[in-house]
């Protein structure tokens, strides 16, 4: 009975170990994702430079995207990671705000054919990064 008691209290204390720790691949996953919203945010953008899709779908989809670029950097600020970690996730966060300004203008200013194709090419340069982030974890 002793040993099972002891196993018990044992497994609660591991289990309880690992909570609350982000591992590397929920790091990876989460920055991937940021990746994931600036390309197909640089698609929109590019759709929008050459007349491609509608003001109101820009405006939907957008907020859509903005908010999961929000959300993304809202996860990686709050969740307890490796120090070895911080400063990737420090980039990944400051290029999430940047992705999710850029959509968020293109939302403002649907008609601005110009500032969707730096939009575009940011937006572009940004999955980039983000996607070597990742890869670096």
């Amino acid at each position: 009975m002793r040993h099972a008691a002891a196993l018990a209290v044992a497994l609660t204390i591991s289990v309880l170990a690992g909570c609350g720790n982000e591992t590397n691949h929920d790091v990876r996953v989460s920055i991937e994702q940021i990746s994931s919203i600036a390309s197909e945010g640089s698609l929109m953008a590019d759709d929008l430079a050459h007349g491609r899709t509608k003001t109101t779908y820009l405006r939907v989809h957008g907020e859509e995207l903005s908010s999961q670029a929000e959300h993304e950097a809202e996860k990686l600020n709050d969740a307890p990671v490796d120090p070895a970690l911080h400063e990737r996730i420090d980039k990944a966060i400051g290029l999430s705000s940047e992705i999710g300004g850029a959509i968020d203008d293109m939302r403002v200013s649907p008609q601005d054919q110009h500032a969707a194709q730096q939009a575009q090419q940011d937006l572009e340069k940004w999955a980039e990064e983000a996607r070597k982030i990742a890869d670096s974890i």
